[in-house]
C-alpha cells in the first residue's frame, strides 16, 4: 500500500507594493493629465452665458457629433447656425449666407495657411474690401479671423466641435463680438483651413 504524503497547506502571500512604486504615482498621474489636457476641448463643450449686456447660446454640438470630419458646406452651415443662434438671442435678425463674402473668407483663410501668416491684411498689403473685390463684390467689409496652432490634440479633421470653441471664442472677445452682433450687417461668409502638415487652423468671418 503506498503512503500519500500530502503538502502542508501554504498561506496566500500578500503582494507588497514597492515603495519605489507609491511614490511614482503622482508623476505618473501628472504625464496622463498633461497628455490630455490638449484633447479636452475635443470632448467638452460650454459656451457660460456671456457678459454684461449680451448672452451667447448654449452649445448646439455634442460630443458624439463634434469631431467626426465634415466637408467644408456643412462647416458653412453649421458656422451661419451659430452666428445666427446668439444674434437672435440678442434680439437681432439673423444674417443670410453670401457666396461672394464665403469665397472671399475661404480664400483668405486657404491664404493664410498656405503662406503661414496671421493677419487681415496680406503681404502685399490687401484689405477685406480688396478681397472681396477680387472675386467681383463691392463695399466694404467686416471681418472675424481665428487662428490656432496644430500638434497633439488637433490632429483631427476639420469638424463642427471646431467651429464651435471658434464661435465661442469670438463671441467673448469684444471688438469680434461687435461685428458679430452688428445690427447693420445682413450678410455674412465663412471660411475655414487647415494646414496639411503642422495642422494649424485658420478661419474667416467676413461680413456686410
Amino acid at each position: 500500500m503506498k503512503r500519500v504524503v500530502r503538502s502542508p497547506k501554504r498561506k496566500p502571500r500578500k503582494r507588497q507594493v514597492s515603495p519605489r512604486g507609491v511614490k511614482a504615482l503622482p508623476s505618473i498621474a501628472l504625464v496622463l493629465l498633461c497628455l490630455a489636457l490638449p484633447y479636452k476641448d475635443a470632448f467638452y463643450f460650454n459656451n457660460g452665458t456671456g457678459g454684461e449686456g449680451w448672452e451667447i447660446g448654449k452649445p448646439a454640438v455634442r460630443v458624439w457629433t463634434a469631431n467626426q470630419p465634415r466637408p467644408l458646406p456643412e462647416l458653412q452651415t453649421f458656422a451661419l447656425e451659430l452666428i445666427n443662434r446668439d444674434r437672435q438671442l440678442n434680439g437681432l435678425p439673423p444674417l443670410v449666407e453670401d457666396p461672394l463674402l464665403a469665397q472671399a473668407a475661404q480664400a483668405h483663410a486657404e491664404d493664410m495657411m498656405q503662406r503661414n501668416y496671421y493677419d487681415h491684411v496680406t503681404p502685399e498689403g490687401k484689405t477685406p474690401t480688396d478681397r472681396l473685390a477680387a472675386v467681383g463684390g463691392q463695399g466694404g467689409v467686416g471681418e472675424n479671423i481665428m487662428w490656432r496652432s496644430g500638434g497633439i490634440g488637433y490632429g483631427s479633421p476639420l469638424n463642427f466641435g471646431l467651429v464651435e470653441h471658434f464661435q465661442t471664442g469670438w463671441m467673448y472677445s469684444d471688438g469680434h463680438r461687435a461685428n458679430l452682433l452688428s445690427p447693420q450687417y445682413t450678410r455674412v461668409g465663412y471660411g475655414i483651413a487647415k494646414h496639411p502638415v503642422n495642422g494649424a487652423i485658420y478661419a474667416v468671418q467676413n461680413f456686410q
